[in-house]
């Protein structure tokens, strides 16, 4: 780690990052390795896909109509995870500049990544709300169906999308202010390193400190934690509902209206897209959950390095989520095929 006095002219409570821990399974040179492979490989390969899937999807969903509530929804999530990746593209363009100019680039890194992080958060957790809504409102449907239209409009989806997009904005908006980068001599590399502590104001506050505490606990553990209980139990309930319908239809009558089948084959949609996104949350639970039962398991622990490893795969989850709805979609709905036939045609007559 650093030495002596490093930490006495930093202060005490200085959170260094113990890349050089000697007990560490994963060494931080393998941890740059990874996080250069991800940011200037896979994730532009994602961002291609990601965008041409959901610009597809904003077509096809503007085509059958935005006053439909749930093809406003899908619309919504498609330009917010649009949005999300695209953002989260400024840490490629750090990650490349780091290749070329290692010092600058390491400087730059550290500094977006916890000054502008931030932002990234809100987008990302803007996207779990969404789901959460589709998971609810396709269960409040089934549960309900007398009463569905009548417990949310569409301006009433429209208002509570706008709603979610501001509201997880400014639930990550004092991120930049409570941290302070600052650079580190290294005497075991002798290089100079980047790293974080609270930043002055919030420091000799204890106010803000508690604030802090409360703040990460919530929005990092505790809501994560949340979206992915009420996906999970609204899904279960809405399958196992599904499911009964069904067979009590065979049983009753082997007729089934056009209205009823759209209704079944977009609830199916739904569901699927739902435990996708359940799957790929679990990796963030379970980082989650082994850093809060094995404190060695963190970004300050004796095992940093696999903890940071670890955490960028649970990244790439979501954005993986976010590019494959759109093979969901054509495959789940005929509706949507239809739609996007019928624009496909559309564009070889106009360029005809």
């Amino acid at each position: 780690m650093f030495v002596n006095n490093t930490k006495s002219n930093l202060g005490a409570d200085a959170e260094f990052l113990p890349w050089d821990n000697p007990d560490s399974l994963v060494t931080y040179d393998s941890y740059l390795k990874w996080l250069s492979y991800f940011n200037t490989v896979i994730k532009p390969t994602v961002y291609v896909l990601c965008m041409t899937t959901n610009i597809i999807n904003c077509l096809v969903f503007r085509s059958q109509g935005l006053r439909d509530r749930m093809n406003l929804c899908l619309f919504v999530l498609a330009i917010i995870d649009m949005t999300c990746l695209s953002y989260s593209m400024i840490y490629t363009v750090t990650m490349c500049i780091r290749i070329a100019k290692p010092e600058l680039g390491e400087e730059l890194y550290v500094k977006e990544l916890f000054y502008a992080m931030g932002v990234n958060y809100g987008w990302r957790e803007a996207s779990a709300c969404i789901n959460v809504v589709i998971a609810v409102e396709r269960c409040v449907c089934v549960l309900f169906p007398l009463q569905a239209n009548t417990i949310m409009s569409t301006r009433t989806m429209g208002i509570l999308l706008v709603s979610i997009v501001i509201g997880m904005q400014l639930a990550f908006v004092t991120a930049p202010a409570k941290r302070y980068v600052f650079p580190v001599y290294d005497n075991t590399t002798g290089k100079t390193r980047w790293t974080v502590t609270s930043s002055e104001p919030w420091k000799n506050n204890q106010d803000l400190m508690l604030y802090d505490k409360v703040e990460d606990t919530l929005m990092m553990i505790v809501f994560p934690f949340f979206t992915f209980a009420v996906v999970s139990s609204a899904t279960i309930i809405t399958v196992v509902k599904v499911r009964g319908a069904m067979l009590w239809r065979e049983n009753a009558s082997s007729v089934t209206s056009d209205a009823q089948g759209q209704h079944l084959a977009l609830t199916k949609m739904l569901v699927v897209v739902s435990c996708l996104f359940v799957i790929c949350r679990i990796p963030w639970v379970a980082i989650t959950l082994a850093r809060i039962f094995y404190p060695s398991f963190s970004s300050s622990g004796r095992q940093a390095n696999l903890y940071l490893v670890l955490e960028l795969v649970a990244h790439y989850f979501p954005y993986t989520h976010s590019s494959v709805t759109f093979f969901i979609y054509f495959s789940q709905s005929s509706r949507y095929r239809s739609h996007l036939r019928r624009l496909y045609s559309s564009s070889k007559t106009f360029k005809g």
